[in-house]
């Protein structure tokens, strides 16, 4: 019985986390149609998961999904803001725009 309840409780974290990512799959490609504007060479970055210097704060969100909003790393700084990803901190300027990216 106990071995059933953990079994059943493992599948169900398994089918969020799951589901979770085909999410934001989903969600990347609905953040590039809406922006018909963006630049080809910028849409092929954010579908490959990559960043580039200059791009928006909704490009990154396209290309690497939502940052986490409780880590140090993310924050507001008289010079712009930083936002913290598990791997990667992304700094931005005050006009929301990418200065650099660098490892924790």
């Amino acid at each position: 019985m106990k071995y059933n309840i953990v079994l059943t409780t493992v599948f169900a974290i398994a089918i969020v986390l799951l589901s979770g990512c085909e999410t934001g799959v989903v969600k990347k490609d609905e953040l590039i149609a809406k922006h018909p504007e963006w630049d080809k060479t910028t849409v092929q970055y954010i579908k490959n998961g990559m960043l580039l210097k200059g791009m928006t704060k909704d490009q990154v969100r396209a290309a690497w999904g939502k940052h986490c909003e409780t880590c140090p790393g993310t924050g507001k700084h008289e010079w712009g803001e930083t936002w913290e990803y598990q791997t990667q901190v992304v700094f931005f300027d005050n006009t929301g725009k990418v200065t650099k990216f660098e490892k924790k």
